[in-house]
């Protein structure tokens, strides 16, 4: 009898820790699934916010005191140029919101403008904010239908290039871009 008893106990033991089994499997999974999404909340805040990049654009001293040293009445044909083009990051990326039908939506833009003139580059970081100002004003103007497709993004980066150097004009600063790449354009 008391062999039995025991068997009794052990079976009920079995029982109670059979029942106790799901509920951590669900304590378990629920705590996974907090994580994974904390997660994805923080992979994509990094992702629109676009994180700081350290290893910022540096101006080459030699090419800002030859540039300081120039006179600013040089004739484009007198500017030099390099044979090999020289791509410019305009960082951080470009994120607006702009219509499309009824409804706001966001479009994150990383542009990167070429040129072979190597006054370029600290002439674009001595006005960025400008620059910056012209092109969010431009992006924010635009709607949906207007950039969809893969002509209205040429047509859109033509049109970018083309304020980029109006910017420069205006100020009298080398202006001579050769081309203007969007890098990543995410519309949502």
């Amino acid at each position: 009898m008391a062999d039995e008893d025991l068997e009794n106990n052990d079976e009920n033991s079995e029982a109670e820790g059979g029942r106790k089994k799901p509920g951590l499997i669900k304590i378990v999974l629920l705590v996974n699934g907090v994580l994974l999404a904390l997660a994805l909340i923080i992979g994509l805040a990094v992702f629109f916010i676009g994180g700081s990049d350290d290893e910022a654009e540096t101006v080459d001293e030699e090419v800002l005191a030859e540039t300081l040293a120039e006179p600013e009445t040089q004739s484009a044909e007198d500017a030099p140029r390099s044979n090999q083009p020289i791509y410019i990051p305009l960082t951080p990326a470009f994120v607006v919101n702009f219509e499309n039908q009824d409804q706001v939506s966001f479009l994150q833009v990383d542009i990167q403008v070429m040129t072979y003139d190597p006054r370029v580059q600290p002439a674009l970081n001595t006005h960025m904010p400008a620059v910056r100002n012209e092109l969010l004003l431009l992006l924010s103007g635009k709607q949906y239908h207007e950039i969809n497709t893969r002509e209205g993004k040429r047509a859109l980066s033509q049109e970018a290039m083309k304020v980029i150097q109006d910017v420069l004009k205006s100020v009298n600063a080398p202006n001579e871009i050769e081309a203007l790449y969007f890098t990543s354009f995410v519309m949502q």
